[in-house]
């Protein structure tokens, strides 16, 4: 009889870093699993936190015994990790970082080759670096495990992922032999890392009309969501009513802030190698003097890149007190409630490339997305029945009852409480503090719970609904005018609220297919329409949504070309995806239509 208990696994895909974590089905162990990766030419060694970067330098630039991993000795693995990250600061163009971003960019972007420029045997998408990062995994769980596969993996996406970047996350899974896969939300991982750690009494500690903000900011990007509280059926009952925007806005430009510091404090102007190694440097100092019973200083030494070595290198001692001081102001800044928030105005022109943020305020950014979400609950009567006296509708801004941290960067008691400080002053009331179980872990720990509680099927769960509308682009059929273009339509096919797993149709709608022709079917959503339901009509779409994604394709029919009535369905998966299914109203025929990038036009059939 076979006593191995079955395993379950999460996964945190990260901008800057990725872990991984196991769970025993049948109890509450959970715990990270270290994985192996390159710290230098031939120097395996074991990290929790895998850098989610790839190196695509020539192998024949190393040799075998360089690259050499546990499972692949001949040195043609991907080379991603640790080594893969300081290679990066010395040779940029060979590198390529922030993957998970790149798939938050709009359209076709997504698929944009990396590093930008290179040519394409030289450079991947995001899609095949996340594979690379998630396969390294693999690899590292199949050594570990001796290829024992858990019973479920589930894999972290950023909130405010869209249906399309969703998909592509399952694309990379599937590229890396990851299955079954569940989709998960990065902030709801934390909270349910929360939930794990407190699984016999979180209820003493959250009561209805309790609003929880998970303020999560890792390397690369910060990330908001809201989960209320409240009573069903005189059961406590959790659900996310409201997600921020993707702000690439986090820890790596904390350590831009710090490099140029240090250069000033230098007093000389680095070339574009020494600012490299400076910037990795001040990560490592920073991620020290931010830390529990950190040092008051700690040392930087930058080398000339002249002949006299040891007389031209460059010293400066980083103080604690100096970085908490630069990035509690210069992140964090105390902004009050009624603050006028001014947008940051760009220029008309700007190179390609990720779209940071121009305003680094991340305390200000905090303060917009409360204020959409308590626009978001003025328009559904669901959302305002749901939080009861927790709403208050004469208030311009949503105010947390709770707040939960996530991400390096708060290891930093003076980051933690400037952030707790600012919300507990826009609240008005006490708000209580949920400790996390580790910062750095909390998302790939809390992955690994929810996974043991998919396949238990016991347990509290966070109803995610959808956090933004989706409306597919509808043709007008007005008279043509000289001069003048139609708009473009949006109906509403899945409105903001739908909880993951639902069947939506529109049976008293019929709208006419286009079939033979190459067709277009275009993708649009909205984070501030929630008084849309099924069915409403946007007149104007390209004006008043954002567009998500556009897909080619032939409708082959045995008709002749032209129109056909047709009813539509939109399911929305338990993994967050969309279909559009297309029903003849005449006929049995149906038509299925997946939103996700294709490279070359599809083509389906009745």
């Amino acid at each position: 009889m076979n006593d191995t208990p079955k395993l379950v696994r999460g996964i945190d895909l990260g901008t800057s870093n990725s872990a991984m974590a196991e769970a025993d089905t049948t109890g509450s162990i959970r715990r990270l699993q270290p994985i192996p990766q390159l710290d230098g030419p031939g120097r395996i060694v074991d990290h929790e936190l895998l850098p989610s970067v790839a190196y695509l330098a020539d192998h024949r630039d190393m040799s075998p015994a360089d690259l050499g991993l546990p499972w692949d000795v001949s040195g043609h693995a991907p080379l991603v990790g640790t080594w893969a990250r300081d290679l990066a600061l010395l040779s940029p163009e060979k590198a390529v970082l922030s993957a998970k971003s790149w798939l938050c960019y709009g359209g076709a972007q997504k698929l944009a080759r990396l590093p930008q420029g290179a040519p394409d045997d030289k450079s991947w998408t995001a899609v095949q670096a996340s594979a690379a990062y998630l396969q390294h995994m693999q690899a590292a769980w199949d050594l570990k495990h001796h290829d024992v596969q858990p019973e479920l993996t589930v894999l972290t996406v950023p909130a405010s992922f869209d249906l399309v970047a969703r998909q592509l996350t399952e694309e990379a899974a599937r590229q890396a032999g990851l299955s079954p896969v569940t989709l998960l939300e990065e902030p709801l991982a934390a909270f349910y890392a929360w939930l794990g750690a407190h699984e016999q009494h979180w209820q003493d500690v959250l009561k209805p009309g309790d609003l929880v903000l998970i303020c999560d900011i890792g390397g690369g990007t910060s990330d908001f969501s809201l989960v209320a509280v409240s009573q069903d059926q005189g059961l406590l009952r959790l659900d996310r009513i409201a997600v921020g925007r993707h702000l690439l806005l986090g820890g790596d430009n904390m350590d831009l802030a710090l490099a140029h510091h240090s250069q000033s404090q230098i007093g000389t102007t680095l070339d574009t190698w020494q600012f490299l190694a400076l910037q990795q440097q001040v990560r490592v100092a920073k991620e020290a003097l931010l830390s529990p019973n950190a040092p008051s200083h700690w040392p930087l030494a930058i080398a000339s890149r002249g002949s006299n070595l040891f007389a031209q290198t460059l010293r400066y001692e980083l103080h604690q007190q100096t970085v908490q001081e630069l990035l509690v102001e210069g992140f964090f800044p105390k902004v009050q409630a009624d603050e006028d928030i001014p947008r940051t105005r760009s220029t008309g022109l700007a190179r390609m490339g990720l779209p940071y943020e121009n305003d680094p305020g991340i305390t200000r950014h905090l303060l917009q997305f409360l204020r959409q979400a308590q626009n978001t609950i003025r328009q559904s009567p669901e959302l305002q029945e749901r939080l009861g006296s927790g709403f208050h509708p004469d208030q311009t801004m949503v105010t947390p009852t709770a707040l939960l941290f996530n991400g390096g960067v708060f290891h930093s008691a003076a980051l933690r409480e400037r952030v707790f400080s600012v919300v507990q002053n826009w609240s008005g009331h006490p708000v209580k503090e949920l400790q996390s179980p580790g910062y750095d872990h909390a998302v790939a720990l809390g992955a690994a719970y929810f996974a043991r509680l998919q396949v238990q099927g016991t347990g509290v769960r966070v109803r995610a609904a959808a956090a933004r509308s989706y409306y597919i682009g509808l043709e007008s059929n007005e008279p043509a005018v000289p001069g003048l273009m139609r708009p473009l339509r949006g109906l509403c096919i899945l409105p903001q609220g739908t909880e993951e797993g639902s069947h939506l149709s529109i049976p008293e709608q019929e709208f006419g297919l286009w079939t033979g022709d190459d067709i277009s079917f275009r993708l649009f959503s909205s984070a501030s329409r929630s008084g849309d339901r099924l069915g409403t009509i946007v007149p104007d779409a390209e004006r008043e949504l954002e567009e998500v994604s556009e897909l080619h394709c032939q409708i082959q029919s045995d008709e002749e070309p032209g129109l056909l009535p047709v009813h539509l369905r939109a399911d929305l998966t338990d993994v967050g995806s969309l279909q559009l299914a297309m029903q003849h109203s005449l006929s049995e025929r149906q038509w299925n239509l997946e939103f996700h990038l294709r490279e070359e036009a599809q083509s389906t059939h009745a």
